[in-house]
């Protein structure tokens, strides 16, 4: 008999998996080739990897929450690493390109602020959106940490989006600043606004406009508190 180190569980020597935990049964220490090959695996496995999965979410991205909601969790990557890995590129992408080094409103030190914390905002906008949309849909019986996955995926889906178009193209045409910025937001809420289609399952005027209200809500909470901090805080720190 041989002892999961993970559940501590016996199974018979001959299983290659624990049948209790899942976990292989052989494993082995941990070294710099099993760093390297753990990243490679996780970007690319075929069927689990963060790949596949933003493959998945440009082609049927409510039907993958759905999946994934009703109990298909190995199937693909777990939301929340995948938004987190997702806000970190993109953070040192943007610095890296310096993308709002063209922003016309620059002057302006509220927007300034936006553009400093634009992955905190985007980090904070899925509990807020979350609780919108679990208002508007909450007819489809989704309850709202369901709806905080819902928009794990399509932020994470959203900043992968926005690297590669809203950095590229910012990099490339930094005059035409605030098209690609309205441009890139309209994209995205359409997006948007088709994944709940297939998740809510329902009309599809009616799930964009509800969409759209979720995301004017969301913007205009951000706006105030961040006005709120800027005025409060900021603008006479002494």
């Amino acid at each position: 008999m041989k002892t999961c180190l993970n559940c501590h569980k016996e199974y018979q020597e001959s299983y290659q998996f624990c049948p209790t935990c899942g976990q292989k049964a052989s494993v082995h220490r941990i070294n710099t080739h099993f760093m390297i090959h753990e990243v490679i695996h996780a970007f690319t496995h075929a069927d689990t990897g963060i790949f596949y999965l933003i493959k998945e979410l440009a082609i049927k991205p409510g039907e993958v929450i759905k999946e994934y909601v009703a109990g298909a969790r190995k199937k693909y990557y777990n939301p929340f690493n995948f938004f987190l890995i997702t806000v970190a590129i993109s953070t040192f992408l943007a610095a890296y390109f310096h993308v709002f080094d063209g922003n016309p409103n620059s002057s302006n030190p509220v927007s300034n602020l936006v553009t400093k914390y634009v992955n905190w905002i985007f980090v904070a906008s899925v509990p807020i959106q979350a609780f919108f949309t679990w208002l508007f849909f909450r007819k489809k019986k989704y309850n709202y940490a369901e709806n905080i996955i819902f928009h794990l995926f399509l932020g994470g889906f959203r900043i992968v989006f926005y690297v590669l178009i809203f950095v590229i193209f910012i990099t490339l045409f930094r005059q035409y600043y605030n098209v690609i910025l309205y441009t890139y937001f309209f994209i995205y809420i359409v997006y948007v606004s088709w994944a709940a289609k297939q998740f809510y399952e329902e009309n599809t005027w009616l799930t964009f406009l509800k969409i759209l209200l979720s995301f004017v809500l969301n913007q205009a909470l951000i706006s105030v508190f961040i006005g709120f901090i800027y005025h409060a805080f900021l603008k006479n720190p002494h």
